[in-house]
């Protein structure tokens, strides 16, 4: 037999697709009005709908005196070829249907029978009048659409935490009892009680029993469970307590927001339009994870927290001097009053729930909930959106005024952060802007961002660092608010010169003997005394004198030492003595004078003297023998 729903083969006299699970119909034979079941007890009415656990009608018990029930059409999963198979299914249905008689809760309906007829097992149970909750959504009836809408979130939070109350029920039996099947059209609003009541049990499991044919595929499980409000474990053939709790938190979301979790399982896009506090207990209830996700105690208890703020009765709002607000347009005019209360107020919550809870006035409810998430970390800043958003009017606009007229910096160094600009808001808006130096080296920390009548100061970070000292500089800051207004602060800053001391001012080389190349080494200290940086060079350099470092910065109470040599092989002929006037450059200072001398050691020339001395003393004796001896006798 073909599945006219997947197109795949399956075995003859099939019930169902062994493939996607879907009903073969054409092999079930429907009940027909006025039909008797089991020996005649029920005579079957009509028909109440059909599911992918078989048909459901509305009968009347013969023996009761035409007390209406439901008779549910129970299928399972077997071969009907297999008369082993059978044989075990009915044992199953048997154990479960006397489980199910069992139950006993104001939020079920009672299991009165349950019999075998025609090859297909039934359940007996109480007629719940009343409509389900699948009657208010979108839905297709006929072949046509039919447009619905969605809930109230107090109505749903009340048919939820009544749906809980049978999950806690159903958890605590032994042994536990899992529904399987949670979805809108599974809950009826009962006439009688006003109560919701959650229906059709036919699919529902003991906790610890298993599938007829084992662990079951994706589509198969389904069964199980309806697409779209089935949690992820049931597509394994896991269920468990927690599964009825995501099948409930989706069917809540239907209901609030009107899109069917069928089209689009395991995603829920218009989850933002739910109230905030409401979405976030609904999310924790759709947790893939099983082990995270909310108990059916705990998904009550978070859902009755919400319904009491969301119903309790408020007081008018109040704020400061005993003011009290009784509308919209006095919340407004107080919050302007008061803008730090009302700041206050809207972020903790108690806007919106007076706003919900007292004047029923839900689009300004959403205004104050859009105004603290969009400006979450800015207080002023969503509270002026949230007023402007309800009465662009009822606010004035802010007006600037700057207190601070002109930073003057004396003798700034460093990191100079000793002044600040100081603003006042003297108009009933939120003053917000932007504040701009002119230089680099000034920065302003913070941004611009008063409350109406509040002042706000602004440190002023002067950075001197490559500013040259003894200099004197003038620059601006220039304030933007809003409304277009704008102001201009002159900065003068002044950076003192450094105060340096260079020792000594006199250095001696010698050349210890004629072989060296170099002289001996000497040095002399740079001390920075001052409060700034000194950027020192040192000029008038020979190209016989080697100075290390030649460019340096002396920082505020160091010193720097200059080393220095001279190369004999670079000095002019002859080197009997070489001096030279170093100049030490400090930026913002005249410079300072090293005077460096270079000669030959002094045995040197007392050994050159003797030689010469010798040499004339034997000249001008050769020159007396030759006149006395040779010239003499010749006269």
């Amino acid at each position: 037999m073909q599945c006219p729903s997947c197109g795949r083969q399956n075995k003859p006299k099939s019930r169902f697709c062994a493939f996607c699970g879907t009903v073969l119909y054409d092999e079930l034979e429907e009940l027909e009005p006025g039909q008797l079941m089991d020996g005649g007890t029920y005579r079957i009415l009509r028909p109440l709908g059909k599911g992918g656990m078989g048909a459901v009608y509305l009968a009347a018990n013969t023996k009761a005196f035409d007390r209406q029930c439901v008779v549910k059409e129970i299928i399972e999963y077997y071969d009907v070829n297999s008369p082993e198979e059978r044989k075990k299914a009915l044992q199953r249905f048997e154990i479960e249907a006397r489980m199910l008689a069992s139950l006993k809760h104001s939020g079920i309906p009672d299991i009165y029978a349950y019999f075998s007829e025609r090859g297909c097992n039934y359940l007996v149970m109480e007629y719940i009048q009343g409509p389900n909750l699948s009657e208010t959504l979108t839905r297709e009836k006929e072949g046509q659409i039919v447009r619905g809408h969605p809930l109230k979130a107090e109505d749903v939070t009340r048919y939820a935490i009544q749906v809980c109350e049978v999950l806690i029920y159903l958890e605590q039996h032994r042994p536990p009892v899992v529904h399987n099947d949670i979805k809108p059209a599974n809950i009826i609003l009962d006439e009688n009680s006003g109560r919701a009541v959650l229906v059709d049990f036919g699919t529902a499991k003991t906790r610890y029993s298993a599938p007829a044919a084992g662990k079951l595929g994706r589509q198969q499980s389904s069964v199980y469970g309806t697409v779209g409000y089935a949690a992820p474990e049931l597509y394994d053939g896991q269920a468990e307590p927690r599964s009825d709790v995501y099948a409930l938190a989706a069917t809540a979301y239907h209901l609030l927001t009107d899109d069917d979790p069928r089209d689009h399982p395991f995603q829920f896009p218009k989850m933002d339009a739910i109230p905030q506090p409401l979405q976030q207990v609904l999310l924790a209830a759709l947790e893939n994870d099983v082990e995270k996700r909310l108990s059916a105690d705990q998904f009550a208890g978070r859902l009755q927290a919400f319904l009491q703020r969301e119903t309790a009765p408020l007081l008018p709002l109040t704020f400061p001097q005993g003011d009290k607000a009784a509308t919209r347009e006095d919340m407004v005019a107080l919050c302007v009053k008061h803008w730090t209360y009302g700041s206050e107020i809207l972020y903790d919550g108690s806007v919106t729930g007076w706003l919900r809870g007292v004047l029923h006035d839900p689009a300004a409810a959403r205004i104050a909930e859009q105004a603290v998430q969009q400006y979450g970390e800015d207080p002023n800043a969503g509270l002026e959106y949230f007023i402007r958003s309800l009465d662009a009017k009822a606010m004035p606009d802010p007006q600037l005024k700057v207190i601070t007229g002109r930073l003057k910096y004396e003798h700034a160094a460093g990191r100079d952060t000793s002044q600040q600009i100081k603003v006042l808001n003297a108009g009933g808006g939120y003053l917000y802007g932007t504040i701009k130096p002119s230089v680099k080296w000034i920065d302003v920390k913070g941004r611009l961002a008063c409350a109406p009548g509040q002042t706000q100061s602004l440190p002023v970070v002067i950075n001197t660092e490559g500013l040259v000292p003894g200099q004197i500089y003038q620059a601006k800051v220039e304030v933007r608010a809003s409304g277009a207004q704008s102001a201009t602060i002159p900065v003068e800053v002044k950076i003192p010169p450094p105060v340096v001391d260079v020792s000594p001012t006199r250095i001696e080389l010698a050349v210890p003997n004629r072989k060296e190349i170099f002289t001996e080494r000497a040095s002399f200290e740079v001390r920075n005394r001052g409060a700034v940086r000194a950027a020192c060079r040192v000029e008038g350099q020979p190209p016989w004198l080697v100075l290390d470092p030649v460019h340096f910065a002396c920082l505020p109470g160091k010193s720097q030492t200059v080393e220095l040599v001279g190369r004999v092989d670079k000095m002019p002929t002859p080197a009997r003595e070489q001096m030279v006037s170093l100049k030490v450059q400090v930026d913002g200072l005249r410079p300072r004078q090293v005077s460096v001398v270079v000669g030959t050691q002094k045995e040197n020339w007392v050994g050159s003297a003797l030689m010469i001395g010798c040499a004339s003393t034997i000249l001008i004796g050769a020159l007396i023998w030759f006149v006395v001896a040779v010239l003499l006798p010749l006269f």
